[in-house]
């Protein structure tokens, strides 16, 4: 039955039908083989996916998100960035890097990360003459790597999926985000001097403290939402509705950027990719129900335990298992329905499971900005609009250096786990 389950999703995933109906197409179809009657636990199942207090996380760091790209609160911290390196060469594309780390601090989601940032520095790379498809695939990696960044929604989702502790992940996640911002910025330095891209012009010393004075509140938002929940003050639930009334309140009555008549527009984008994901999150539930019951995940990781002699040679199968799968399906789904098998695995080798969640957080951040279902690379490409197909080389040089400190940060585990070792998380 097993069998013909996985068969009907990749049947479905080929097919090119939404990944939410082809995980509730396939749970339905193994649930009717085994009888009839069990369809009945298929509703109970997917709302019980989706009714947990700690998943309420989600759609108020998307909202808090939307709200930072409507109200000034991303604008102002593009612009604290290009005073940091809007002097050097190459500096517009750093300032890509440093906005989306920053941004992704709050919001939490990749897709609204690149689209805020994006339709902010996009339209100035071009103007100051950085070759489209380079400045394309730039966002579209920046973007992808910053979902490693607390709170990261996939962060969430695999603590909640494998019963990992979800501060301790959101600590696990700053060294391996930080490895790779400096990575990437060590690239565009690079690229700056080969492609002679254009210095932005001086600012005088007046002009800057302007910017910092004027983008406080913006910098506090991360510092206050990031620093609350590593120092115990709120949980990261509650954490997003610190985000969203402090998001709400700077871009109302600070800022004033965002009006009364314009909260409809952002409920709506909001309410729009929340759907979407929590839907995900629903079907997937069903599918992993099934699987458990037929004992597959069991099977799999005892598969794998079998034949991996170390931890190592287990992480090396972890990451070709998802730079496949990267390729061929949205990683959301891919997270719910592997995590149950590979955390066992990998602790019955001896792993940490933060160090598992963060190192299989490292590959979706590869899979968000690779064709053909990259999603940063599709809202990169939207706003450049420049074809995919004239982005895959550019795009060639940031994947190599980014697999390169995903293998750092997987085979060098301290790199993840001293700052929640240091803030109690482990012993």
């Amino acid at each position: 039955m097993g069998i013909i389950v996985l068969f009907t999703l990749l049947i479905c995933l080929l097919a090119s039908v939404p990944i939410a109906i082809s995980l509730g197409i396939s749970a339905f179809i193994g649930m009717f083989i085994l009888s009839p009657e069990f369809l009945v636990t298929m509703p109970q199942k997917v709302l019980s996916g989706m009714d947990s207090f700690t998943l309420l996380a989600i759609p108020l760091f998307i909202f808090a998100g939307t709200i930072m790209g409507h109200g000034g609160i991303a604008g102002r911290i593009v612009n604290m960035s290009l005073v940091l390196v809007g002097r050097v060469r190459g500096g517009l594309g750093m300032v890509v890097v440093f906005g989306t780390m920053f941004f992704s601090g709050v919001c939490g989601s990749a897709s609204a990360d690149t689209a805020a940032i994006g339709s902010i520095t996009m339209p100035e790379m071009l103007k100051r003459k950085y070759p489209p498809p380079f400045a394309t695939a730039l966002l579209a990696a920046a973007g992808g790597t910053a979902t490693i960044v607390p709170p990261s929604i996939d962060l969430i989702i695999i603590g909640v999926v494998a019963s990992i502790s979800i501060g301790g992940l959101f600590a696990a996640g700053f060294l391996p985000g930080l490895v790779n911002a400096l990575a990437l910025i060590g690239l565009v330095y690079y690229y700056g001097k080969k492609l002679d891209l254009p210095l932005l012009e001086p600012m005088s010393l007046r002009e800057k403290v302007k910017v910092f004075t004027d983008g406080i509140f913006a910098l506090l938002m991360p510092i206050i939402i990031l620093g609350g929940i590593l120092g115990g003050v709120f949980t990261p639930t509650e954490a997003s509705s610190v985000a969203v009334v402090y998001g709400l309140a700077v871009s109302l009555f600070v800022y004033k950027e965002l009006k009364i008549k314009d909260l409809h527009k952002v409920f709506l984008d909001a309410c729009k990719l929340t759907g979407v994901v929590m839907l995900v999150l629903g079907m997937a539930s069903a599918f992993s129900f099934l699987l458990a019951f037929e004992r597959i995940p069991h099977e799999i990781a005892d598969f794998i335990v079998e034949h991996s002699n170390n931890w190592v040679v287990f992480v090396i199968i972890v990451h070709v298992v998802f730079l496949i799968l990267g390729m061929l399906m949205d990683a959301l789904p891919a997270l719910i329905i592997l995590m149950p098998i590979l955390v066992p695995a990998g602790v019955a080798l001896g792993m940490e499971p933060i160090h598992i969640g963060i190192l299989i957080e490292s590959n979706v951040a590869l899979s968000m900005f690779t064709p053909p279902v990259g999603v940063c690379l599709y809202v990169a490409c939207g706003l450049s609009k420049v074809p995919i197909e004239d982005v895959v080389k550019p795009l060639l040089p940031f994947f190599a250096v980014l697999l390169t400190t995903m293998m750092l940060i997987s085979f060098v585990p301290e790199i993840t786990l001293f700052i929640p070792r240091l803030l109690g998380y482990l012993n």
